[in-house]
């Protein structure tokens, strides 16, 4: 079976071949690089078309061959050779927040928190189940004795916020 379209594709220094096939009354097989393939895979579903590494004319992509999807195909072909549509490379994404951001959310939620400390100093069990008892000490000073593992520990210039737990 001949292909009756082929074209090459150069992505990032690379070349992919495509070759179109008419496969059957009602189907239209693609066949190219295996990192073509993958690195498309989306856009190749998106478009309605299934992969199938069984063709007879080699591993590829089968779609419907109506006039729509004949339609959809050109037009990805035309954004891949034109670098409009972009391959998935599966690379990890770095999440686009800038770091003041997260900065400011600490800030603020910390500011959120020094509000529910209270001034002055406070110790008490908050806890007591399964065998560990739980113990909050707020704005204590080295006159405290703690019982436990400290769990959690927080201190700012005017207050601080230690929780405990003991295991019996």
């Amino acid at each position: 079976m001949e292909p009756y379209y082929t074209k090459e594709f150069n992505i990032e220094g690379e070349n992919h071949e495509v070759k179109l096939y008419k496969y059957s009354l009602k189907s239209i097989a693609m066949v190219s690089t295996e990192k073509f393939g993958k690195g498309f895979s989306k856009n190749l579903k998106d478009i309605g078309g299934r992969f199938n590494p069984k063709l007879s004319v080699g591993s590829g992509w089968i779609f419907r061959i109506d006039s729509e999807t004949q339609e959809k195909i050109t037009k990805f072909l035309k954004g891949v050779f034109t670098g409009e549509i972009k391959w998935e490379t599966g690379d990890v994404k770095i999440p686009a927040i800038e770091n003041h951001e997260i900065d400011q959310k600490i800030f603020i939620t910390l500011n959120e928190l020094l509000d529910f400390i209270p001034s002055e100093k406070e110790d008490r069990m908050i806890s007591d189940k399964d065998g560990v008892k739980t113990f909050v000490y707020y704005n204590k000073d080295d006159s405290v004795i703690t019982q436990g593992d400290t769990i959690y520990n927080f201190e700012s210039a005017h207050k601080s916020l230690e929780i405990t737990q003991l295991r019996e």
